[in-house]
């Protein structure tokens, strides 16, 4: 039998000796729709009524009309869907990205999802894109490209797009992935996850036409770590997925019918579209019958990415190689989210980007309260790595600011462009946000060198500051002659894509001359800060991850202990690359068809850390989910009400095969729930996020799982709070490569509740697989 941890099926189990077989651009390439047909959509759980008049919409159009809402159109979108003006539908604009409106000035400029998902608080992640989804509509962007959901998820700490997304564990990925679709329907857009699936590196990534030959394809356990976050997508009626530039399994996975047809649209039951990456589609005839909705960029780029419908499938439509019905289901699956939403009857304003020229393009769409929200999802982020004394800054009258990541851009906010990555000062400035298509234009930047001064001006304090603009190593002789005489020197650090000797040579000078230096990193990432991470000069590190406008304004705060930390770690901190189960790229090798087998299964990040026996850097103190206060916690009393109930979050259902399935319930049923004390010990109001392990008795699962978080806010010094962490049918499952569906394993199961992954004080072991079974209510 297959191992049930390193395949899914057959199909995700393909010998290597296939991997010539589909190495074609032509229509040959894996035509697999009569295994896997494309379900019909019918508009699911909440969509029935935007789905009947999608039905009769769609029932009305020429097969021209039906390809205008398929085939990408040039236009003054990233992605513009030709018009049907008889029917009232106008060009649809497809936007980037997952930190706001791109290409347009007007806008703010949001926390990363990276940096929200350190924040650990679901509100906020619901509230972040709910404001940005607002955004997006007052541009005229009717879906734009955002959340990233799970692709990449994070197997690699050099992944040039791991900033985009949030966790690298699949549960908690899951839980902020609800958010974010939630969030941005409720701004009245239609969101899009992506990358499906197993999209885990840019080298290689080969859309159509341009220059790398092939991509990785993985041997994966699907389920159970790349499939889990879109299923939560799914439930939280996400409108459209967008499928990836890489192979799977020798198929592109914008031409699979197993992921499309099957995995996506049956047994998650998606009743949105699915539309390639920009360069992701490969062909017109498979992918037409595979599970492809949308073709984008279409003709939009004059077929630099490739060129496939449009005029090509009128063609193949009329004459018989596809049906017009097959075409007409593609346009009801992307007109029902657009219905369902009212874009119809409330029109959104134009897009009013101007390609020839860019930057005269403003519409001021921000709303009272929005810089607020984004400076507070930058301080709830704040993860403090160490502390022996350096924080809080105590009413300090000369402070050192020492880096290029605390000033501006000498060149002006946005002159990097907007991808953030057309300037060479990229990371020599601070940095507010990653590079590519992730990226946004700012309205203005509160750096932290702006936001200390003013903090000192008010503390009747003095400042000294060393930006260099040109390299770190030129301000040798002023950090000398500055340092012996400050009471504490702020050092700050970035990372655009791997660290810089420049940042060890600046902490290195830091720490012979200073007794208490504070590092803060801005950053896409880990990165390697072993060189002086142990010094005993380095008071205090602080990550500050990627927090948009108000950078310097969300972390003075902290830094000053106006707000104790809360932000946690949403992956593991490793001493080196070889700490991870890939340690290099993905794919590194410029052959032809360059192959990644996910050996490491189910195990990435802190489960693979666990699996191997690897301490986290620090003495253990850097696992994934940790992250300091000023302030301590105690936990007690771990209660299992075992009191089920309904899914009653589910917005739309899908349809995952479990065992015991009788069609009254549900893979997310609530079978227990459990809760724990939090006590706040120290001297001052802090926020904790305590987080829920199970470790489940099937052989070939990690140590523990991350099953659960809950964010006890301002708990006041003395103080307790309840935490609650509700545990569904889908949490304590796993997923048969034999029987294909879920099963709950027999035997017993440990639960343990704590800090972070390695701190877990309260244990439970009393599950039996009896219990789970029981009825919900």
């Amino acid at each position: 039998m297959l191992s049930t941890k390193l395949a899914l099926t057959a199909f995700f189990a393909v010998s290597p000796a296939f991997a010539t077989l589909f190495q074609s651009r032509d229509s040959t390439e894996n035509a697999n729709s009569s295994q896997w047909p494309a379900p019909p959509a019918n508009g699911g759980k909440a969509w029935a009524s935007a789905f009947a008049k999608a039905n009769a919409t769609a029932a009305q159009m020429t097969v021209e009309e039906l390809v205008n809402l398929t085939t990408g159109v040039f236009g003054p979108c990233a992605g513009n869907l030709g018009a049907v003006p008889r029917l009232n539908i106008p060009q649809l604009c497809l936007d980037d990205g997952p930190t706001g409106p791109r290409d347009v000035h007007g806008g703010s400029q949001f926390p990363a999802e990276l940096t929200t998902a350190a924040t650990w608080d679901r509100e906020l992640m619901f509230l972040r894109t709910k404001a940005m989804g607002q955004e997006f509509h007052d541009q005229g962007v009717h879906i734009p490209l955002a959340p990233v959901t799970g692709g990449p998820l994070g197997r690699t700490p050099l992944e040039g797009r791991g900033w985009e997304g949030s966790f690298t564990d699949p549960y908690a990925c899951g839980e902020a992935s609800y958010q974010y679709v939630a969030g941005l329907l409720e701004g009245g857009v239609a969101p899009v996850s992506k990358h499906w699936i197993a999209y885990e590196q840019e080298t290689f990534r080969n859309p159509f036409g341009l220059t790398e030959s092939d991509t990785p394809f993985p041997l994966l356990t699907m389920h159970e770590v790349y499939m889990w976050a879109f299923a939560e997508a799914v439930r939280a009626g996400v409108s459209l997925v967008m499928c990836s530039y890489n192979r799977v399994n020798n198929t592109h996975a914008c031409n699979s019918a197993k992921g499309l047809n099957n995995l996506l649209k049956t047994e998650l039951n998606f009743q949105g579209s699915v539309v390639s990456d920009w360069g992701g589609q490969w062909n017109s005839v498979p992918s037409a019958l595979n599970g492809l909705d949308i073709s984008m960029p279409g003709s939009g780029d004059g077929g630099v990415l490739g060129d496939f419908w449009g005029d090509t499938l009128i063609t193949l439509v009329n004459n018989g190689t596809i049906s017009k019905d097959i075409v007409r289901e593609k346009v009801v699956r992307t007109l029902t989210p657009y219905y369902f939403l009212g874009q119809d009857v409330n029109p959104l304003p134009p897009f009013i980007f101007n390609l020839l020229f860019p930057n005269t393009a403003y519409r001021n769409v921000r709303k009272p309260g929005t810089a607020e929200l984004i400076r507070e999802i930058g301080t709830s982020s704040i993860t403090l790595l160490k502390n022996t004394g350096g924080l809080p800054l105590r009413n300090p009258q000369r402070v050192a600011v020492l880096g290029n990541d605390a000033g501006n851009n000498v060149l002006g906010t946005n002159a990097c462009g907007p991808t953030n990555s057309d300037c060479p000062l990229n990371n020599l400035v601070s940095l507010t946000t990653g590079g590519g298509s992730g990226s946004t234009f700012a309205p203005y930047i509160v750096t932290p060198l702006d936001a200390l001064t003013q903090r000192v001006i008010q503390d009747n304090a003095e400042i000294g500051a060393i930006i260099s603009h040109t390299n770190n190593s030129a301000a040798s002789e002023a950090i000398l002659a500055l340092l012996p005489d400050v009471d504490v020197t702020l050092v700050f650090l970035n990372r655009w894509s791997t660290e810089g000797a420049d940042a060890d040579d600046l902490v290195a000078q830091a720490v012979s001359v200073s007794s208490n230096v504070v590092v803060v990193i801005h950053t896409t990432g880990v990165v390697n800060i072993e060189k002086w991470a142990d010094n005993e000069n380095v008071t205090a590190i602080v990550v500050a991850y990627l927090p948009g406008q108000e950078a310097g304004s969300s972390l003075v705060p902290v830094l000053y202990g106006d707000v104790s930390p809360s932000g946690k770690l949403p992956w593991t901190w490793g001493t080196s690359l070889a700490d991870y189960p890939v340690s290099k790229r993905v794919v590194d090798d410029h052959v032809l068809s360059p192959q990644a087998n996910f050996t490491e299964g189910v195990f990435i990040d802190y489960r693979w850390f666990d699996k191997q026996n690897i301490t986290p850097r620090y003495g253990g103190c850097f696992p994934f989910g940790f992250g300091l206060s000023y302030t301590t916690f105690d936990y007690s009393d771990l209660v299992i009400d075992s009191k089920g109930s309904k899914d009653n979050s589910s917005v739309m259902e899908t349809a995952e095969p479990f065992v015991g399935s009788d069609g009254t319930n549900s893979l997310y049923d609530v079978l227990f729930t459990a809760s724990a004390t939090i006590k706040n010990t120290g001297n001052v109001t802090g926020s904790e996020v305590a987080q829920l392990y199970i470790s489940i008795p099937e052989e070939g699962e990690p140590v523990r799982v991350l099953r659960g978080f809950d964010k006890v806010k301002n708990v006041t010094a003395g103080a307790r709070a309840t935490a609650s962490f509700p545990v569904r049918r889908k949490d304590v499952s796993v997923w048969s490569v034999v029987d294909q569906q879920w099963f709950v394993p027999n035997g017993t199961f440990k639960i343990s509740v704590g800090s972070s992954s390695r701190n877990l004080p309260l244990v439970s072991i009393f599950i039996s697989v009896g219990t789970l079974f029981a009825d919900s209510e």
